[in-house]
């Protein structure tokens, strides 16, 4: 993304990263991507009773059955959705699943390139404002910023995934999709 940079809209940015994910990275990048994935176990320590004990028993089975970590785009503090979620998922095959983690996985990846986005959108502006000394008016209203939410994947060390593939090859040549 970065050799390809920079980008003329949010659109862009987010077109070319779909046209990478899907198309050109080699299906080892996606498990190597998921297995750095603490989302599920984030989840487990916000958790509490059943619902804790189920997540961690989940999310050790679910990495036993895949070779990776759990990706979800739901937030964290959605225990008992992310439970229901992990708990279906775990039925997919690898096949299924490796598809569903990619798309979850670019909904992150999609959620990142627009804070960025945003973040150097301000940035700009506020130069652009410096260098004519005009005074620009904040564009965004208070109850319109998310706060730091955890929808954000916390990567605490990298886990190899389990599973392996030709890494020159991209999933349909692995055939994974």
């Amino acid at each position: 993304m970065i050799e390809a940079s920079p980008f003329s809209s949010l659109e862009q940015s987010r077109s070319f990263a779909r046209d990478l994910w899907f198309n050109k990275l080699p299906i080892q990048s996606w498990l190597d991507t998921f297995s750095a994935h603490m989302h599920l176990c984030d989840a487990i320590t916000i958790a509490s009773g059943d619902i804790r004990e189920a997540l961690l028993q989940f999310a050790t089975k679910y990495r036993k059955k895949f070779g990776f970590g759990f990706v979800t785009s739901t937030n964290l503090r959605l225990s008992q959705q992310i439970l229901v979620e992990v708990q279906a998922r775990y039925q997919n095959s690898l096949q299924v699943e490796l598809e569903t983690a990619s798309r979850e996985e670019f909904t992150l990846i999609e959620r990142g390139l627009t804070k960025l986005w945003e973040r150097l959108s301000r940035e700009k502006t506020l130069d652009v404002s410096e260098e004519t000394g005009e005074v620009v008016q904040d564009s965004m209203l208070e109850e319109d910023v998310a706060p730091d939410s955890s929808d954000e994947v916390v990567s605490k060390g990298h886990q190899p995934s389990i599973i392996t593939f030709d890494l020159n090859k991209t999933p349909e040549e692995n055939d994974i999709c």
